[in-house]
C-alpha cells in the first residue's frame, strides 16, 4: 500500500502498488527524486539429488537418535559432558551413513535405506553398523553378548517354544558366593555401567479385524551396580534379579541359567505372535576402575553372524526415486558421480 508525503515531497509516494514499489530518494542538492522499482519476484529452484541424499542419510541418523538419545549423551569417551558426546555420536554416525551411502551406491551397502516419506523427520530407519560407543577401555564388564533361540531350555522363568532372547551375559563361578566377589570377578566398581542396544522389529494388532501394524524401534538397556546391595550379601537368584538399577527404553527380563553359571540381562520376543525379533545389537561397558572414565568402543552387528543387511531391496539407488519423487525409476543414478 502506497502513501503520500507531506511538504516538499507531497506530489511523491512510498510503498507497494500492485507489482511496482515506490521509494522516494533525497538529492544531493536536497531535491526529491520518485524512484519506481519492479517487486522481487520469488523463485523456486529445484532440489538436487546430491542435496536430496544429504537428507536421506540426515533422516536416517535423526531417526536413531531419537531413540538412542540417552545412550549417546554416555558413550562417547571424547565427549566432556553429555551435549559434545551427543555431538560425536551424531557426527561419526552421519559420516558412516554418508560414506556408506556414496561408496556403495547400487550395492553392498551395510545400511538399510529407507523409502521417503511425507516428513523427512519421521523416516523409519532401518539400521545398519551404527557405532554405538567410542573410547579406550580394552575390556569389558560383562562376558559377552547373549543370542538365544530356544531360551525355555537353558534360562529359567516363563519361556515357551516361540521365545528367543537377546542380552548381555555374566557368568557366576561356582567359588564366588557374595556380591561384592561377584563385582570383583567382573572388573566392575560401583560407579561402572553396563549398556545394551538394539534395533527391534515388531506388529502389533490392537483391533483383530484390522491389519496388524509394523514397527522398527532402537532400543536400550543402561545397567548399574544395585547400590542398596551389599558387598556380603550372598548370590541367590532373587539377587541377581536386582543386582542392577536398569534405565530402559523396552522392559528388561533378568534371569538365571538352569544350571547356575550365568545370568543374563536383556529381551524376550515373541517370535510367533509378534513376528519380534532384533535386527542388530550393541553391548558396551563404562568403566572407573583406575579413576578415569574409560569406555569399550561399539557398534551395531546382526545376532547370529549375517554380515549383509537384514532388507533386501534396500541400497541407496533401490530407494532414492521416491526421495526425488519420482519412484519408479530403479535403479536411480548416483548423484556423486
Amino acid at each position: 500500500m502506497a502513501s503520500g508525503r507531506v511538504g516538499g515531497t507531497k506530489s511523491k509516494i512510498s510503498g507497494q502498488v500492485g507489482s511496482a514499489i515506490y521509494q522516494i530518494r533525497k538529492n544531493e542538492d536536497g531535491s526529491y527524486t520518485q524512484v519506481i522499482t519492479a517487486k522481487g519476484e520469488r523463485t523456486e529452484t529445484s532440489t538436487t539429488p546430491r542435496l536430496q541424499a544429504q537428507r536421506m542419510c540426515t533422516a536416517m541418523v535423526e531417526s536413531m537418535m531419537r531413540d538412542l538419545k540417552p545412550v549417546g549423551r554416555i558413550s562417547m569417551q571424547s565427549g566432556a559432558n553429555k551435549s559434545k558426546s551427543l555431538n560425536a555420536f551424531s557426527h561419526h554416525n552421519l559420516l558412516r551413513v554418508a560414506q556408506d551411502c556414496k561408496a556403495n551406491w547400487y550395492g553392498n551397502n551395510q545400511f538399510v535405506y529407507p523409502q521417503h516419506s511425507r516428513d523427512d523427520l519421521n523416516v523409519m530407519d532401518l539400521g545398519g553398523p551404527y557405532m554405538i560407543s567410542s573410547g579406550t577401555l580394552q575390556f569389558e564388564l560383562f562376558d559377552s553378548l547373549y543370542y538365544d533361540t530356544y531360551p525355555l531350555q537353558r534360562l529359567k522363568g516363563n519361556f515357551t517354544a516361540g521365545n528367543q532372547f537377546y542380552g548381555v551375559k555374566f557368568m557366576v563361578p561356582a567359588d564366588v558366593t557374595t556380591y561384592g566377589q561377584l563385582l570383583k570377578r567382573w572388573r566392575m566398581t560401583r560407579l561402572d555401567a553396563v549398556v545394551f542396544c538394539g534395533l527391534r522389529y515388531y506388529l502389533e494388532q490392537p483391533d483383530p479385524e484390522q491389519d496388524a501394524v509394523e514397527y522398527i524401534k532402537h532400543n536400550y538397556l543402561i545397567m548399574t551396580p544395585n547400590p542398596a546391595i551389599k558387598d556380603d550379601e550372598l548370590i541367590t537368584d532373587d539377587l541377581l534379579a536386582q543386582a542392577f538399577l536398569i534405565n530402559y527404553s523396552l522392559a528388561p527380563v533378568v534371569t538365571r541359567s538352569t544350571d547356575n553359571s550365568f545370568f543374563v540381562v536383556g529381551w524376550k520376543t515373541e517370535l510367533d505372535s509378534m513376528h519380534e525379533v532384533f535386527w542388530y545389537w550393541a553391548g558396551f561397558s563404562i568403566s572407573y576402575a583406575d579413576g578415569r572414565r574409560k569406555i569399550s568402543s561399539s557398534s551395531y552387528s546382526s545376532p547370529d553372524g549375517n554380515t549383509f543387511p537384514w532388507l533386501r531391496n534396500a541400497s541407496p539407488s533401490d530407494v532414492f526415486g521416491s526421495w526425488m519423487s519420482e519412484p519408479m525409476v530403479k535403479p536411480y543414478p548416483s548423484p556423486f558421480n
